[in-house]
């Protein structure tokens, strides 16, 4: 009896568990990651505690940076990104979906060339104090990861299940700094 128990225990475990890996897919890029998940797909890169990346869910797709700091949704703040022979003024914007808080920068398409050329980024943000806070991250996989984020999350997009129920659907409210995949071109 006791040696059934266990097996019954350990299958639902294994069931479990083995249902928890399905849900969550990763895979490396070189220094990037690609987490694929019921809902959202995520390509980062991490710094220390700081990680910058690109984040889809549903139709939209945004770059952020993510830091120990708590910012506040709905503020904005100036950034400067540099790259391989290149700088840029940003913007960044704080904004919480799902409960977590991002820091959204835009515009896309500037962050979005600067992946494209590879080696290093860097960011330059002011911090409350009068400096800087400065976060370097490797761009070795990124344009990769990147690609394959945006192809997953098309991919999804177009395998959602249609509504039973033709009810008229609620738009998705635009997250600033976000692109519709439709506007994304790589």
């Amino acid at each position: 009896m006791k040696s059934f128990l266990r097996r019954l225990y350990l299958a639902f475990l294994l069931t479990f568990f083995s249902g928890y890996l399905w849900a969550i897919e990763r895979v490396v890029i070189g220094n990037w990651i690609v987490q694929t998940s019921p809902g959202s797909i995520e390509a980062s890169t991490s710094a220390g505690s700081t990680s910058f990346g690109i984040y889809c869910q549903a139709d939209q797709c945004m770059f952020y940076l993510h830091d120990s700091l708590r910012c506040h949704p709905g503020s904005k703040s100036p950034i400067l990104m540099s790259g391989l022979g290149n700088a840029a003024s940003l913007n960044m914007q704080c904004a919480q979906i799902n409960g977590v808080l991002f820091q959204i920068l835009e515009p896309f398409n500037v962050v979005l060339d600067e992946v494209k050329r590879g080696g290093l980024v860097s960011f330059a943000v002011p911090l409350q104090n009068g400096s800087f806070g400065v976060s370097r991250y490797s761009l070795n996989g990124g344009f990769e990861a990147v690609r394959k984020a945006l192809q997953e999350a098309g991919n999804a997009k177009r395998t959602l299940p249609k509504p039973v129920d033709p009810l008229p659907a609620q738009p998705l409210q635009p997250v600033p700094g976000s692109r519709r995949l439709q506007d994304i071109m790589i």
